[in-house]
This record gives C-alpha cells, sequence and structure tokens, in this order.
C-alpha cells in the first residue's frame, strides 16, 4: 500500500440527518483506527438536520470537516457532494448509524490496494444484537421487480420466495470474501478515481436505488465489486429513514421508478408505474 504524502490515504464521508448521537459513536469508531491523524480525512454532511448536530459533530471532532447543508439534500445527493469535496487515494461512504470494528477500514484500504481489479466494495456487517447481516445482491433484473412489486407477489408467493433467495445469494453465509453484483449503499469504498469516473451516487434517486445504479456503473468501467471479509461494522439499520417514515414509502417508489427508466428504458417505466397504481391507493388512502 503506497501513499502519496500530499494527500490523506482515507476519506470517510458520512451523512447525517438527525442521527447525532449515533454519527458521534461512529466517529469515535472511526478515531480509534490505526491509520495515522494525516492519512485520514472525515467529511460529515449534515442535511439540515436542525437538531444542533452540525455544531456537537465539529465541536467534539474539530478535526473533521462539517459542512452544514441549508435544506434536506438527501442520501444520494448528500454523499455525492461529500465524496467531490474528497482528497483521499480511497474514499468511503459510511452511513451515519454505524460503528466500525477493530481496523476494518485499513483492511479495506489494504485489500484494495492489494487488487486494482475492484472498483468498488463493502464488507462485514453486523446488526446490534450481533447477527451477520446479509447483504449484497444480485442486481435486479425487470422480470424480479415485476414479481416483487405487483399484486403477483400475492398470487406467486413460492415462485416469490425464490426469486429472493436467487437475489439475496442466499447460499452464501458472508463469512467468505467473494465478488458480488450490486453493493448497499450503506457502505461502499472505492478509489477515488473510481467514484470520480461514475459521478458518485445518481441524485436523480434521492434514498435508494442509487447504490444498485452505482454497481452497475462500476461494472460498466470494467471493474468488479466485490464484498470483503473484516472484523466487521455494526449498522443499526435505517436510523435516518426512520426520521422520514412518513415520506419513505413515497420516495421508495418514485426512485424505483427513475430507476426502472434508467436502466431499463421509458417503456418499462410506464408499464410498472401502471401496475403500481393499487400501490399508491393504498398508500393515498392511508395518508387520508
Amino acid at each position: 500500500m503506497t501513499t502519496n504524502p500530499s494527500e490523506p490515504l482515507l476519506s470517510v464521508v458520512i451523512v447525517n440527518y438527525k442521527t447525532r448521537a449515533l454519527t458521534l459513536d461512529m466517529l469515535a469508531s472511526i478515531y480509534q483506527t490505526t491509520l495515522p491523524t494525516n492519512a485520514l480525512e472525515v467529511i460529515v454532511i449534515d442535511n439540515a438536520s436542525g437538531d444542533g448536530s452540525a455544531e456537537a459533530i465539529q465541536h467534539a471532532y474539530p478535526q473533521a470537516r462539517v459542512i452544514a447543508n441549508a435544506e434536506n439534500r438527501y442520501f444520494s445527493a448528500g454523499y455525492t457532494q461529500g465524496i467531490r469535496l474528497a482528497h483521499g487515494q480511497y474514499v468511503i461512504a459510511l452511513n451515519s448509524d454505524m460503528r466500525v470494528q477493530g481496523d476494518s477500514l485499513v483492511t479495506l484500504v489494504q485489500r484494495l490496494s492489494d487488487n486494482p481489479h475492484i472498483g468498488a466494495a463493502t464488507t462485514t456487517m453486523h446488526f446490534p444484537d450481533g447477527r451477520l447481516q446479509r447483504n449484497c445482491a444480485r442486481l435486479t433484473p425487470f422480470w424480479y421487480l415485476i414479481l416483487n412489486y405487483t399484486i403477483l407477489a400475492k398470487l406467486f408467493p413460492r415462485r416469490l420466495a425464490q426469486a429472493n433467495d436467487w437475489l439475496w445469494y442466499a447460499e452464501w453465509d458472508r463469512t467468505t470474501s467473494r465478488p458480488v453484483e450490486s453493493l448497499p449503499g450503506s457502505c461502499i469504498i472505492a478509489r477515488r478515481d473510481v467514484w470520480q469516473s461514475v459521478g458518485g451516487f445518481d441524485a436523480r434517486m434521492k434514498m435508494y436505488f442509487s447504490d444498485d445504479y452505482l454497481s452497475r456503473r462500476v461494472t460498466a468501467l470494467g471493474l468488479e465489486i466485490h464484498y470483503l471479509t473484516s472484523e466487521g461494522i455494526i449498522h443499526y439499520e435505517g436510523a435516518s429513514a426512520k426520521q422520514m417514515s412518513r415520506w419513505a414509502l413515497r420516495i421508495y417508489l418514485r426512485d424505483l421508478l427513475v430507476y426502472i427508466h434508467l436502466v431499463y428504458g421509458r417503456l418499462a417505466q410506464i408499464i410498472l408505474a401502471i401496475l403500481l397504481l393499487p400501490t399508491y391507493a393504498v398508500q393515498w388512502l392511508r395518508a387520508r
């Protein structure tokens, strides 16, 4: 692993939205790494939390760069904002609801340094109770989206269960490293030049599916994406999304249709939008 004295080795980008306590715990775990101080850059994007998060984080960790946005730019735009500010040779995007264990970050940087064919990667994650999180999946084909998000899911439950097993690599226990097709947006590391080549997360999808789309773009560069085992990361999954629970489903369905348009085209988007009308109707009735 070689370093350039004029730039940090690793930039950590975190987007905070009303998760002040979790973000402070996350930063404490990051700064316990054995990376030298001048080899680590931390950038925190606060998405207009309005709860004193930005001030508390900057006070507790003055060595971090904290950017306080005037409005909530959501997941994709917030992370891309931080990634574009990063100077590290490697850049890792981490959710604010995580706690890094041991030298997982050092392990990831070393593995990417040793394997230049790896364009982007994620690592071992655990739930707070110690259960292994089964992250990473195959890229979603259009037939799966039709099956999973329409009435067909109720009509063919066994077929959906089989499709889910296939999509989520049910045969793999996540205790070994391997190439995968799609990375979880909660933890993605790549060389800075790869992030620059793909443009970060696509902000046309606010919170969902931009990680799947990013994985497609990395693969299109002729690079591989991998799951790499390490000491791991504890993930308090969904902490930021819970702050927007009223709008989460609406954003999810919107992002899904944007993703369909980008990957499969306008006709596929129209077909799925029509098939999703019952879901929108239920959502409207609940809102009423």
